[in-house]
């Protein structure tokens, strides 16, 4: 009995709140950077959900982010495919850390990222910050 009354409370109130309701459009504008370029969203592959592989993603992100600096940097390049290249350029190397491991833990991402990421990556966006202002 208590079962109809929920459901009959839920198809009374239901009209009385759809104005209420916010729909959201899954398609969302681009967000875009400094230079205006279009910043390209991880892709699923590399975008892990649960909490205990969250660690993961944020590995991608950094990973995405040294080499896109490094090549774009290399390139002496300030267009837009050379600073937002193709997330696949981390692919390989993502594997090849064990980053997406099924026995890899965030200990991983944090020795990495002690070594390779953080002593490196605020000059690098220096020196990036500099090349593409110059060539404006």
């Amino acid at each position: 009995m208590i079962y109809r009354a929920i459901l009959f409370l839920a198809l009374i109130a239901a009209p009385a709140m759809a104005d209420q309701i916010e729909l959201s459009n899954s398609i969302q504008p681009a967000e875009t950077d400094r230079y205006g370029c279009a910043i390209r969203p991880r892709p699923d592959r590399l975008t892990f959900r649960s909490f205990r592989d969250a660690w993961r993603s944020v590995a991608a992100d950094d990973l995405y982010s040294l080499r896109r600096h490094q090549m774009a940097l290399e390139a002496g390049s300030c267009d837009c495919e050379t600073l937002w290249p193709d997330w696949s350029i981390i692919e390989g190397e993502f594997e090849e850390l064990g980053f997406a491991a099924p026995t890899g833990t965030d200990s991983l991402h944090i020795a990495w990222s002690a070594e390779e990421y953080f002593p490196v990556i605020s000059d690098l966006r220096d020196r990036l910050r500099i090349q593409c202002q110059e060539a404006e």
